[in-house]
């Protein structure tokens, strides 16, 4: 018996596009040659398509555990990391006017570049290549300028404190 398929030639699903079904049938099902955006090429049942199951080669899973470990990879028996924990305070500093610091950074128009603002490995990258270290904390050098890489650097908190006071007797 020759049944009628459905053509799913060209068409997209998720992040895999039908290219031609091929000889293999699965519970009768045509199994389809498609290529993923990231450049596999992959077998899937029409049904897992058409149904919206399978969205892509496997490469969205990979690439979100890569993520979720770099990110997450930072906590230690479920305390989350204490740079981490200084970037979210940052963006908290300057974006929730319920912070309690909100009044001191983000209405006073200090704001996080671009490249930190809502990319944590960048942040962290940027951190550990210019001497992030427990026991540290992040400063901004010129102290009306925003948080980004050309005007922020580690030092310890006493040293802050020190800053902050020599600023404000001064400044």
């Amino acid at each position: 018996m020759n049944r009628q398929y459905k053509d799913l030639a060209g068409k997209r699903f998720g992040r895999l596009i039908a290219l031609h079904p091929t000889e293999k049938r699965k519970n009768r099902h045509i199994i389809w040659l498609c290529r993923c955006d990231c450049g596999n090429l992959i077998t899937i049942i029409s049904d897992s398509l058409i149904r919206e199951r399978t969205k892509s080669c496997g490469c969205f899973n990979r690439e979100r555990a890569v993520e979720t470990n770099l990110i997450h990879g930072d906590s230690e028996h479920g305390n989350v990391a204490l740079l981490y924990a200084i970037w979210v305070a940052m963006k908290q500093r300057c974006l929730n006017p319920n912070n309690k610091a909100y009044k001191y950074y983000g209405k006073r128009g200090i704001v996080i570049c671009k490249e930190w603002l809502k990319n944590y490995l960048a942040f962290k990258w940027w951190a550990m290549s210019h001497g992030y270290k427990e026991g540290l904390t992040i400063d901004r050098i010129d102290s009306t300028g925003n948080y980004e890489s050309s005007n922020c650097q580690w030092i310890t908190a006493s040293e802050n404190i020190k800053k902050a006071h020599r600023e404000k007797n001064h400044g």
